[in-house]
C-alpha cells in the first residue's frame, strides 16, 4: 500500500513512491496524525533504502474527519492503513507542496 506521484524536492532530486512510516491514533480523543515519507521508486521502499526525505507530509485527523476514516463503522471493511492512505488523498495535509498535494495521487 502506498501512492504513487513524482515530486522534485528543492535539491533536485526526484521520488515518486510515497509511503506512510509512522502513525498515531487515539480513538478516545477522535484524533490521529499520520506521516509520509517520500522515495525514489517502490523497489527503493521494499529494498529498505532509506527516504529520500522522510518527512514529506503530515495528516491530521480530528473529530468528525477521524469519525469519517476512522471510526468503527469506517472500518468495517478496511484497515486504520488503508484508511490513512484515503484520508490523504482527500483531506487537507501539511506539506511543501501543498495541503492537495496527494488528491492526484495513484494508489500501488
Amino acid at each position: 500500500m502506498a501512492l504513487q506521484k513524482t515530486f522534485t524536492l528543492p535539491s533536485g532530486v526526484s521520488g515518486n513512491y510515497i509511503r506512510l512510516t509512522a502513525h498515531r491514533w487515539d480513538r478516545q480523543a477522535r484524533e490521529a496524525v499520520a506521516w509520509f515519507a517520500l522515495y525514489v521508486d517502490a523497489a527503493a521502499a521494499t529494498s529498505g533504502k532509506a527516504p529520500l526525505t522522510p518527512f514529506i507530509a503530515k495528516l491530521w485527523l480530528t473529530s468528525t474527519t477521524f469519525d469519517d476514516y476512522l471510526a468503527p463503522a469506517a472500518l468495517e471493511n478496511s484497515s486504520v492503513l488503508a484508511q490513512l492512505y484515503v484520508a490523504a488523498k482527500a483531506e487537507p495535509i501539511s506539506c511543501d507542496f501543498g495541503s492537495n498535494a496527494f488528491a492526484d495521487a495513484l494508489d500501488v
